[in-house]
């Protein structure tokens, strides 16, 4: 796959220096594709540019107002496809809410992670109409009832960061659009909005615009609780970004052990790239865990890539690859989690049958939905931004 690059600058010392950099890094990396020098300031200042000389991958800024070196242009070449996926980009996080305790718990986690990301979050409340009798609600009715549920989606944000965190306590800002709030003692904004229609239907069209959605599995009452988890499980599946699910007794307190899920088809570069640098936010140790039989074909070779893959990811730790013998997978993963004090499950999707296929195991299910411990889904056939 071919990529375009571009040079943007002025033509200046550093601008050239720039140039100098990168034919050096293509000739220790070599791709395909073509090099564009931008000395135009309508084009420069249109790119979102705000500093030269700047380098942009596919017209992604990847480095600007400085000169990389040769090694470190290197490893942008090869990590080109890292710096276009949403996991490693995190700036906008996407937190569907139903007003109950376990919508609270999923927001505290959001928050935590876009502390972590410097990203913004998105409140979002799914409401499917306003009915009397058999009969729709007139469009005045129904206006009412929205900006009724508009106050108490900003009222429920600001309650939660009163108890969860007092010292970002989030206020409207006097510039601010209907509904958005923002903290004072922070970079991140957070903004609270109903939105009119099915959950699923609505929640899944939001998540293309979103690099992760971060949801909990249970709700108000049983039903809710019923509904919610339904609506959890069918988003880990059909979401057009990586999804945590985060279940009501999970407790954040940092990601510091990470479990990932192993296996051949998991065993993609790019993933293993990007849930390395997730990790590495929150210095967190990660461990590769198989589970299959006994006497297994493929296993040294499962961890010798592994390792490759890990090397190339500019990891801060040494990872733990351990094979677990049995046949029930997530029954051998809670006990492995359990014995290593795992703060999060991350699950590699090649397609969309291998989470179908493995919720559809009733275990699967309980763990989702009953586990303490927050699961990633993470698809690879979604993950890219402009996908």
């Amino acid at each position: 796959m071919s990529m375009n690059i571009k040079i943007l600058g002025m033509g200046d010392l550093k601008t050239r220096a720039l140039r100098d950099n990168l034919d050096a890094a293509l000739r220790l990396y070599p791709l395909k594709g073509k090099i564009e020098e931008v000395s135009e300031v309508n084009r420069i200042a249109l790119s979102g540019v705000t500093e030269t000389p700047a380098l942009l991958f596919d017209n992604q800024i990847i480095s600007e107002g400085n000169v990389p070196s040769i090694e470190e242009l290197t490893n942008l070449l090869r990590n080109r496809f890292l710096y276009k996926s949403k996991l490693y980009r995190l700036s906008k996080i996407l937190v569907p809410v139903d007003f109950s305790t376990s919508a609270e718990n999923a927001l505290c986690f959001a928050w935590e992670i876009a502390r972590h990301f410097d990203a913004t979050l998105d409140v979002v409340h799914a409401m499917e109409g306003v009915f009397e009798g058999n009969t729709q609600a007139t469009s005045g009715l129904l206006e009412q009832h929205v900006q009724t549920t508009q106050q108490a989606l900003q009222a429920f944000v600001t309650e939660t960061f009163r108890k969860f965190f007092p010292n970002d306590l989030p206020i409207t800002p006097v510039a601010a659009g209907p509904g958005e709030v923002s903290s004072p003692s922070a970079l991140y904004r957070v903004r609270a909005k109903v939105e009119f229609g099915f959950p699923e239907i609505v929640l899944e069209n939001l998540t293309q615009r979103y690099d992760l959605l971060v949801m909990g599995t249970s709700g108000k009452s049983n039903l809710a609780t019923q509904v919610l988890g339904s609506v959890s499980l069918e988003l880990s599946r059909s979401a057009h970004c990586p999804v945590m699910l985060i279940p009501p007794g999970a407790q954040y307190s940092g990601f510091r052990n990470v479990l990932y899920a192993s296996n051949f088809e998991s065993n993609d570069p790019e993933k293993v790239k990007q849930v390395v640098a997730f990790a590495k936010k929150f210095d967190a140790q990660l461990h590769f865990v198989h589970v299959g039989k006994v006497q297994e074909h493929g296993e040294k070779l499962e961890r010798a890539l592994f390792e490759v893959n890990y090397k190339y990811s500019d990891p801060e730790k040494p990872f733990v690859f351990q094979k677990m013998v049995g046949e029930d997978v997530t029954e051998k993963l809670h006990e492995y989690a359990f014995y290593h004090k795992t703060d999060l499950f991350v699950f590699v999707t090649p397609r969309r049958g291998f989470w179908q296929n493995l919720l559809h195991k009733s275990q699967t299910k309980h763990m989702v939905l009953n586990t303490h411990t927050p699961v990633l889904v993470v698809h690879q056939f979604n993950d890219l931004v402009n996908n």
